[in-house]
């Protein structure tokens, strides 16, 4: 993971995304829905929305409980930007909804703003 962090802060976004590949990979509880978060963050700033997505939706469907609600409000995010409100609604009142001491209530105040 960090590996891909810093490749990404390099300029190097294939090498990032296949660092983040490898932890996805690993299958292990925790780091990979990270890294299908951190996927979806790259691919949504090269301008893959569709990849982003899909990206945000595994480490939320993971159910992990530090990092399903924080692609959730990555997954808002990004649709608000595109103007779809309902899907960013959904997407942080998800964040909400897991109780997440911290990104219940960022998503509470994400939500407050659209």
């Amino acid at each position: 993971m960090h590996l891909g962090h810093l490749l990404k802060e390099q300029g190097d976004a294939a090498g990032a995304k296949a660092a983040y590949q490898q932890a996805i990979d690993s299958e292990d509880e925790t780091w990979a829905p990270n890294a299908w978060k951190y996927m979806g963050n790259l691919l949504g700033e090269q301008g893959d929305t569709t990849g982003a997505k899909a990206a945000y939706h595994q480490a939320i469907d993971s159910g992990e409980e530090y990092w399903a609600p924080s692609a959730a409000i990555d997954l808002g995010d990004l649709l608000r930007q595109q103007g779809d409100t309902a899907g960013a609604e959904a997407a942080y009142q998800q964040a909400i909804d897991s109780g997440h001491e911290t990104w219940a209530a960022v998503a509470f105040t994400r939500l407050r703003e659209t």
